[in-house]
């Protein structure tokens, strides 16, 4: 079979499509994934990638042999600090060995089992609030998320810390994974004293007694550490004691954030997340009984679907293979656009239109293969997803069930949200009542 060269997407003389990728990735996305199928090429001033997209995508990534890896897409972030290699780069059984060894952390047990710590987490968090005073969401969603992963993984809080947590991963993601900032920044005094501090921070954690630690997490990645040094060395377990904090940051915290948006926005479905969550919250918000919160476990999909957080992965091609017809390239970039399918119409009704009920039966929509892979695909989806989950039906039960908070002011409405923003709106704000 005579394999094709991957159609080029629709953009200008010299600066290919750079515009529409800086004015909206994702529509701009969307709109050649319809327009071309599932493989296109795009062109961006002097770079030039190719978009793997939608269910053929996942497919791909599932049945990924070694044809591509993401090893140079997270190799200069490892590197910068200290470090050769992290879980993210590996395939095959050294990746499944590392995976296996860091699971037990993050387990959606672990959430499961401290459900009464978390409700008082999220009620501590929202007693810091003076009644009649707005805060920003994203901002309060951030110290909410850290402080409950990291006690769930490492039994402490980031503390003074997150603010350097933040920075930290924030440079690394623009610079080294999204692309929008120049390396320059790496070298401006601020970041370097933030990552100087998150450093001896996780330098703390790892000096602690695993044994006296809520789980398994830094024991597990000590011993795979002793058992493996050609895979992991103390610089990239220091690097490790950062992921309880900052790998929720761009995920949890997003979709945390947009799920009350969304919920305090629309009455109607306000009163419909109220309905399932108050009786559950009388008993203690039961962890048997979190599958019964199905609009809420729909908003949170709806969320992820309308808003694409962490479903566009870079890659590399490490060979040159085939796909759905077409020729792709030794060391071509890839871009595995898992959310082209997420406002394909053939899969989700009315896809432009938030709409929670396209989870719920009879719909179900999700349930074509591969139609939503918010959480990635392969051997490579989010190690934590079934923490995420968790960890989100307990918070917004336990914010949402409160009834002291509402949108400030009432009417507002979010600009449109791009996962290269890192974070939503910051005018998106709630007032305690």
């Amino acid at each position: 079979m005579t394999l094709r060269e991957p159609p080029l997407a629709d953009g200008l003389p010299l600066v290919g499509s750079v515009l529409s990728l800086v004015q909206d990735t994702e529509g701009f996305l969307y709109s050649q994934y319809a327009k071309h199928g599932p493989c296109f090429r795009v062109r961006a001033l002097n770079r030039e990638f190719v978009v793997l997209g939608g269910p053929a995508a996942a497919e791909a990534m599932a049945k990924n042999a070694g044809e591509f890896d993401a090893w140079s897409m997270w190799e200069n972030v490892i590197r910068e600090f200290g470090g050769r290699q992290v879980l993210s780069m590996l395939e095959g059984e050294p990746h499944r060995r590392y995976r296996a060894a860091a699971r037990a952390g993050f387990a959606k047990t672990r959430v499961q089992d401290n459900i009464p710590l978390l409700l008082a987490m999220a009620q501590e968090a929202l007693d810091a609030v003076p009644r009649g005073q707005s805060f920003v969401v994203g901002e309060f969603a951030q110290r909410l998320v850290a402080d409950c992963v990291g006690m769930l993984t490492l039994g402490r809080r980031p503390g003074d810390s997150l603010r350097d947590f933040i920075t930290y991963w924030h440079t690394q993601l623009s610079v080294n994974i999204a692309g929008t900032r120049p390396a320059s920044v790496l070298k401006r005094r601020d970041y370097l004293e933030a990552k100087a501090r998150a450093r001896a921070a996780a330098q703390e954690l790892l000096a602690l007694d695993a044994d006296t630690l809520p789980s398994p997490y830094v024991r597990d990645l000590r011993a795979f550490m002793h058992e493996n040094p050609d895979l992991l060395n103390e610089e990239e377990l220091l690097f490790m004691m950062l992921l309880p904090y900052v790998a929720g940051l761009d995920t949890v915290v997003n979709v945390l954030t947009l799920s009350l948006y969304h919920a305090y926005r629309d009455p109607e479905l306000y009163a419909r997340l109220r309905a399932e969550i108050d009786p559950l919250l009388a008993e203690g918000l039961p962890a048997a009984r979190l599958r019964d919160l199905k609009v809420l476990h729909a908003l949170v999909l709806e969320v992820m679907r309308y808003h694409p957080i962490a479903n566009m992965l870079t890659r590399h091609a490490r060979q040159d293979f085939e796909f759905q017809g077409y020729r792709i390239r030794e060391g071509e970039q890839l871009m595995m656009a898992l959310m082209a399918s997420q406002r394909d119409p053939a899969l989700f009704r009315d896809p432009d239109r938030f709409d929670v009920d396209r989870f719920l039966p009879p719909r179900n929509e999700h349930r074509q293969k591969n139609a939503l892979n918010p959480y990635g695909a392969g051997a490579h989806t989010c190690l934590g997803a079934g923490m995420a989950e968790t960890l989100l039906a307990v918070l917004i039960s336990a914010l949402v069930g409160t009834d002291g908070l509402r949108l400030f002011p009432a009417d507002y409405r979010m600009r449109p949200f791009h996962a290269s923003q890192l974070a939503p709106d910051p005018g998106l704000r709630l007032v305690r009542l």
